[in-house]
């Protein structure tokens, strides 16, 4: 069966509506033998990109942050800890909802990484794979193992639009950008690229028309989060969020122990002694956790039995998106007064696991004070996620935006010309990218 027909026989299956997929018994199946590789990218392709964009609404409120800090608070030491936390008392902080509008974003803003316990996938438990995955995402039988590969972040550098926890009103569009495959035909890889777009506006501090309102009408809601975070501009938007994940066919227990082994480790050290570094060792129960607060039911995290007997790993799988919180956390301590972080870039390059050790690393480069190297090592020393980070000054309340910078009318005179290529015009951080030689002098 060619791989169109498979694509027109199930899509009325995967797009069943915006936000619910169907239950994995009726996703398509591919077969190596019939589906030739350029096909087999293109109807994967097709398929994941139509789908509708996936809609997630959400009250910010400090319950969720409040407990990944409880979460991490044994695993680093307290100059990581977000200010305002303490071990000393674990009582979830009060939600305040009638504050100045400089207090909104100091002591309430959502700290570094911390929009990864909100916005998760709502997805019935009937819907979700064998794996605990859901289908979301999911390119479709056999390509059944998942892995987070890495991924990118853009923060608005208009404070006045970042994320707090004053019972704000928050909505997160998802949806597939990008897929592709590697490999040769019978042993390919799907490598899928999720687009975040993440923003709202708070109860707390908001012109009087919105007062007596117990809800913002919705369609302002979605209107100004579907606006923005397209053709580069990060407008009214607390930040862009890429994800890439990578799906493979399900192999022998052999080869995949074989190829486990192989991933254990990169072979190859930093050249650079970091600047300041927190080792910890991940347990089980934090596995759990982060589990739990960010509605996981993945398998490879929770379950030994499975990890080893079926997806071949020698032991339960630390969280790609753990891994992210974790350097965000290191990194955030090492900020100097009026830095902000406004673009981070990682890839995880070999799994970690639970109860080994794991070393945190940050580094300012010597030659561009803007540029961070974040890393991570694992048992051998050698790197397990490699990151850069790129700050700039915190231009509190607003007092400064994108579009005051003068490389941003050059941008849009560029698009108007023609002179940006389609695949850049989708791309949420094709700006950054162009400034970002300016802002790394």
């Amino acid at each position: 069966m060619k791989s169109t027909t498979l694509l027109h026989n199930s899509r009325t299956c995967l797009l069943a509506s915006r936000s619910t997929f169907a239950p994995r018994l009726l996703i398509r199946r591919f077969s190596a033998e019939s589906t030739p590789l350029p096909d087999l990218e293109k109807a994967i392709r097709e398929d994941l990109t139509s789908r509708p964009v996936n809609d997630i609404l959400e009250y910010l409120t400090t319950t969720n942050s409040h407990l990944l800090n409880i979460t991490l608070a044994d695993f680093l030491p307290s100059s990581c800890y977000p200010a305002g936390f303490s071990k000393a008392n674990l009582q979830t902080p009060r939600n305040k909802t009638q504050l100045k509008r400089d207090e909104i974003y100091g002591e309430t803003s959502l700290p570094l990484g911390h929009h990864l316990v909100h916005f998760p996938p709502q997805v019935l438990s009937s819907d979700l794979l064998p794996d605990g995955t859901d289908t979301l995402h999911f390119p479709g039988f056999p390509f059944v193992r998942r892995l987070w590969t890495g991924g990118s972040l853009s923060f608005n550098r208009n404070t006045h639009f970042a994320l707090h926890t004053s019972n704000m009103c928050a909505m997160c569009k998802e949806e597939v950008t990008d897929v592709w495959t590697k490999g040769r035909e019978g042993d390919e890889k799907v490598f899928v690229t999720i687009r975040r777009r993440i923003g709202g506006f708070s109860h707390a501090y908001e012109p009087p028309r919105w007062s007596g309102r117990p809800e913002p009408e919705w369609g302002s809601i979605d209107g100004t989060v579907s606006q923005w975070g397209l053709k580069s501009k990060m407008g009214k938007l607390a930040l862009v969020e890429t994800r890439n994940l990578v799906f493979m066919r399900k192999k022998p227990m052999s080869y995949a122990r074989r190829v486990s082994q192989l991933l254990s480790s990169t072979g190859v050290k930093p050249a650079n002694i970091p600047d300041f570094s927190v080792s910890l060792k991940p347990t089980q129960d934090l596995l759990f956790r982060f589990s739990a607060l960010t509605f996981n039911a993945h398998r490879i995290h929770l379950e030994r039995e499975y990890c080893q007997k079926v997806e071949g790993y020698r032991d339960l799988l630390v969280h790609g998106p753990m891994t992210l919180v974790l350097m965000l956390s290191v990194l955030r301590s090492q900020l100097k007064a009026g830095e902000m972080l406004v673009e981070f870039e990682y890839r995880n390059l070999v799994p970690l696991y639970v109860e080994e050790e794991m070393r945190i690393c940050v580094r300012r480069d010597p030659e561009k004070e803007k540029r961070l190297e974040v890393w991570i090592e694992e048992p051998g020393g050698g790197y397990a996620v490699k990151g850069s980070a790129l700050i700039d000054k915190d231009y509190a309340l607003g007092t400064r935006s994108l579009k005051d910078t003068p490389d941003w009318q050059k941008h849009q005179d560029s698009k108007e010309t023609g002179l940006e290529s389609k695949k850049e015009e989708q791309t949420e951080g094709v700006y950054l990218l162009k400034i970002r030689k300016k802002f790394s002098n």
